[in-house]
């Protein structure tokens, strides 16, 4: 064989369903089960998710919660003595990047350690070190207490945002908009762990793709939001359009490039957020990894381009070409958030495909379904729906007719 690798998932899959989460992801598809050793670490959920992929009789090992890092380092290391060393550590989840990277540490296994894994989590590092690149980036501070926070407040003015050093999907985030509002956020909660930087008001971006272990990128796509994640909290539909004949495309992937290279991404995915202010890129944030929400089919339905595939090869080893990614044509995705306070019972929704053009793909919620609080962009919403085919012009028509269109009528469970 050629080598051994072990795999933690928590991500579930959803066969015979009308949901594609995580459908990219299958392992069975990704590595081969023949020239490699697979071992896998799950959660009740991700057991589900690769016992339908990979086979009931695949090397499964289940734990209550990855949460406990020991717990998983310690069982490690008793697959360890019973199969010998690993030589690789897949995760593809956001949330379980710091932990593939402890085991690494532990057991002298190949790929990122922790020191290189905070590049891509703590949002502090990312930013120092693309400051010290003469990057732009925002103007932030660490939070250490109230009175820290309230006095570093008045260098940054207001608005400004406060959020975790170490997140996903804009959990925890907060526009703050005076003094008083800061206050009483430090009198209700503990700052440790946050940040704050300043508001910076402009369109934002995404920038996608794969960067081999040289650091050379293989494939990128850039597309624009059609709001800010931020607004998807409070209730404000999120999506993105992929950028194909935009007059600024070529300095946004250059920027993207130049960020990939000051932090020195090697054999990864990337989801890189900046703001174009005024014509002006301003780094935002980056996850080492395939972006979330709907980003990811898109780009395998208008490119051809599996990202969880590529980001596979990389980390393996294996030598990959640059992935063709031009064309006219463009895509996008929409999702329409669930209504608040949450858990909410669906009474009636409008499906769209057919209605609006370029709509190839919907997740409309069946009345008698319950909308709970679970998961990031994906999972069940007020809806998602995938566009493809136009231009960036007919792509961004089409996601305004569906938000127009669209109508969700729930009712409030206790």
């Amino acid at each position: 064989m050629a080598g051994n690798i072990l795999v933690l998932n928590r991500w579930p899959q959803y066969p015979n369903s009308d949901r594609w989460d995580n459908e990219l992801a299958r392992y069975g598809d990704l590595i081969s089960h023949i020239q490699y050793r697979v071992t896998y670490l799950c959660d009740a959920l991700g057991q589900q998710g690769i016992s339908i992929n990979c086979g009931a009789s695949s090397d499964i090992h289940v734990i209550s919660d990855f949460a406990d890092a020991e717990h998983v380092i310690d069982l490690t290391g008793k697959l360890i003595r019973r199969y010998g060393a690993f030589d690789h550590v897949i995760a593809f989840s956001e949330y379980l990047l710091d932990l593939a990277a402890l085991i690494r540490e532990r057991y002298g296994i190949p790929g990122p350690k922790p020191h290189e894994v905070d590049r891509f989590r703590d949002k502090t590092v990312m930013k120092e070190i693309l400051q010290q690149a003469r990057i732009s980036v925002p103007r932030w501070t660490l939070c250490t207490s109230a009175e820290q926070a309230l006095q570093a407040a008045r260098g940054l003015g207001f608005p400004l945002i406060l959020k975790p050093r170490r997140g996903a999907s804009s959990k925890g985030v907060r526009k703050i908009s005076s003094a008083d509002e800061l206050a009483s956020v430090c009198a209700g909660q503990a700052l440790d762990g946050y940040e704050m930087e300043e508001f910076i008001d402009g369109d934002i971006y995404h920038a996608d793709g794969v960067v081999d272990r040289d650091g050379a990128c293989i494939f990128m796509s850039i597309s624009r939001y059609i709001s800010p994640c931020l607004e998807f909290e409070h209730g404000a539909p999120l999506g993105s359009i992929v950028q194909t004949s935009s007059v600024r495309y070529e300095e946004h992937r250059e920027f993207a490039l130049c960020c990939l290279a000051a932090l020195d991404l090697r054999s990864s995915a990337f989801h890189l957020e900046f703001f174009d202010a005024g014509g002006e890129c301003v780094f935002l944030e980056i996850g080492a990894r395939v972006p979330g929400a709907d980003v990811s089919y898109v780009i395998h339905d208008v490119y051809g381009v599996n990202l969880f595939k590529l980001w596979a090869d990389v980390s393996l080893g294996h030598r990959i070409g640059p992935v063709k990614n031009g064309g006219c044509e463009s895509g996008g995705w929409l999702t329409i958030p669930r209504p608040k306070p949450l858990p909410q019972k669906v009474v009636c929704a409008t499906p769209l495909l057919g209605k609006v053009p370029f709509l190839y793909r919907e997740l409309v919620p069946r009345p008698g379904e319950v909308l709970e609080d679970v998961g990031g962009y994906a999972n069940l919403q007020g809806g998602r729906f995938l566009f493809r085919g136009g231009t960036e012009s007919q792509i961004a028509d089409a996601i305004r007719s569906a938000q127009a269109q669209y109508t969700l009528t729930t009712t409030q469970l206790q």
